[in-house]
């Protein structure tokens, strides 16, 4: 996922954990969504020759798509974990791309990127793991160009979701560190950092049908195959979590949001 920003940061996304979510959301794709939901991110915007940076890349899924099928001239895929970045190189050759779709691992912290460098920043739900969302928006309006614009979605939380257990539960569940901001926290960040026309979209009633159509498939289609990448205990725990996503995503805590934003 994208850098944090926090120091002593440690890989969280080992091959167990990327394996389940491989079988759930398919090859390269470590969220929700695949094509469909990336199409819709980038609805009304033309990538055609244009440079684009992937913050939080993960394996490379969004990186085939940004360049295959939406024409963006070149792709560069950042993430601060090593074995990542590894299988993202490894899918872009494997897909005939790695002249359009380059990788490098970065530091938790400021992006070692030229002033200026892309034309769309884009992130698929990994600004989560990032705690200064100030200081990332800051940087992510460096690098872009004048005109440039920032497409994102991410993992939000209500209000409410501030300390109910159900978000605390699904982190320590799920294994990993979470830094959720609120909507209105989101805006206020990327309007200080000096975006214009910040729009904000809520995806919880998408994903509160999806979500439950995921376990269905957990629990039935893949179940074999989860078993046996995971072992049985893992793909207990696995199962148990998705069960207090499932909880946090109908009370309304859990809200994964769509987010764009203009360089001026």
């Amino acid at each position: 996922m994208a850098s944090d920003q926090s120091a002593g940061h440690h890989e969280e996304y080992d091959d167990g954990l990327v394996a389940r979510l491989e079988l759930l959301w398919g090859e390269g794709f470590l969220s929700p969504g695949g094509a469909e939901e990336v199409a819709l991110l980038l609805s009304g915007v033309d990538l055609t020759g244009k440079a684009v940076l992937d913050i939080g890349c993960g394996i490379g899924g969004v990186d085939l798509l940004l360049a295959r099928d939406h024409g963006a001239a070149s792709v560069l895929g950042i993430d601060v974990e090593a074995p990542l970045i590894r299988r993202a190189r490894d899918l872009a050759e494997r897909a005939g791309l790695a002249e359009r779709i380059a990788y490098r691992q970065v530091e938790p912290g400021p992006l070692p990127l030229e002033d200026g460098s892309f034309d769309v920043v884009f992130s698929k739900d990994a600004m989560i793991h990032i705690p200064d969302k100030a200081a990332l928006f800051a940087e992510v309006r460096r690098v872009l160009r004048p005109g440039g614009s920032f497409i994102a979605s991410d993992w939000l939380q209500s209000a409410e979701g501030r300390g109910a257990p159900e978000m605390t539960q699904l982190g320590e569940a799920l294994g990993l560190t979470f830094n959720l901001a609120t909507p209105a926290e989101m805006v206020a960040a990327m309007c200080d950092a000096g975006f214009q026309d910040v729009a904000l979209t809520d995806r919880n009633a998408w994903y509160r049908d999806l979500v439950v159509e995921e376990q269905t498939r957990i629990s039935g289609a893949i179940k074999e195959q989860a078993i046996a990448a995971l072992g049985q205990e893992r793909y207990d725990r696995w199962v148990a979590a998705r069960e207090i996503q499932i909880v946090a995503v109908a009370k309304g805590y859990l809200r994964p949001t769509h987010l764009r934003g203009w360089r001026g």
